[in-house]
């Protein structure tokens, strides 16, 4: 009877959690208006939107979904469930019926609610959130990075030229591809605006890629991570996928999250378009 009446509890309790707790928390039914929004760059060179009020939300399409730390900014709205971030911790969501930044009105705005602490913006109270993948997933996203702004579209716009460089993904709120590097395949690396160098790799890449390196190997405080260090290289230029990128910054790290392609490599072009329909992200010379 005791073991009948213990299974009858493990069960409503797993129901429970299936309710409360998603397999992922992305909202399908957020919605964004078309508009344009005015970025910048913070001190560590990455982007941001102003709120108007010395208060930033960083530009990040290595997160999945968007965050709100709720010990710098107030947002009315409503716990809806719990979801694992980036497939790696619980996090409560919550849902606002609309929230907006700059011109980008956000509908049925779906968002992890946590705190700053131990995260890399926890003494950059000028951060108050990111915008992730969820976002850039709804609309085109063009980036002009000359001019600094990003126009958020429901038609694609005609380019004049070709794309130089093409990156192609295939979940909606993970931009992870494969990359011939130096005629080399590198599985599973991740485009991600908030990681500031150009190239992050595994320990295990080293040996694999044959460099002639122009610095000294050197250990240095990973931005990611001010916790663990890793290793930094400087080729004379890598090919990734035939295109050929002059003296960038390589680093080598310990397989703690997906390999990375950062704002380094961001720097080298005028423009890029998130393509979230195909699935592809276009870099303009």
């Amino acid at each position: 009877m005791s073991f009948l009446k213990n299974k009858k509890l493990f069960l409503l309790c797993g129901l429970i959690v299936s309710l409360l707790v998603g397999c992922t928390p992305y909202n399908k039914h957020t919605k964004i208006n078309d508009a344009i929004i005015h970025y910048c760059y913070n001190n560590l060179g990455f982007m941001v939107v102003p709120l108007g009020d010395g208060r930033y939300f960083l530009l990040d399409t290595g997160t999945e979904m968007s965050i709100v730390f709720r010990d710098r900014i107030k947002i009315k709205s409503v716990f809806r469930k719990f979801g694992l971030i980036n497939r790696q911790r619980l996090a409560p969501i919550r849902n606002a019926k609309s929230f907006q930044i700059g011109d980008l009105l956000i509908e049925n705005f779906d968002f992890v609610h946590k705190k700053s602490r131990n995260t890399l913006w926890e003494n950059d109270t000028t951060i108050v959130g990111i915008i992730g993948m969820d976002i850039f997933s709804k609309k085109y996203s063009y980036f002009d990075i000359k001019n600094q702004i990003i126009t958020f579209s429901s038609e694609r716009k005609n380019q004049i030229e070709l794309p130089s460089f093409v990156f192609f993904y295939k979940s909606p709120i993970r931009p992870l591809s494969n990359l011939c590097i130096n005629g080399i395949v590198f599985e599973n690396v991740l485009f991600d605006t908030g990681f500031n160098s150009f190239l992050d790799l595994l320990e295990t890449d080293k040996e694999v890629l044959n460099l002639q390196i122009l610095a000294e190997k050197t250990m240095m405080q990973d931005i990611l991570n001010n916790l663990r260090s890793a290793y930094r290289k400087t080729p004379d230029f890598i090919k990734i996928n035939n295109v050929r990128f002059d003296t960038p910054t390589i680093i080598y790290s310990k397989p703690r999250h997906p390999r990375l392609l950062g704002m380094g490599f961001v720097r080298h072009w005028s423009s890029f378009l998130i393509d979230p329909f195909e699935r592809k992200i276009e870099f303009y010379l």
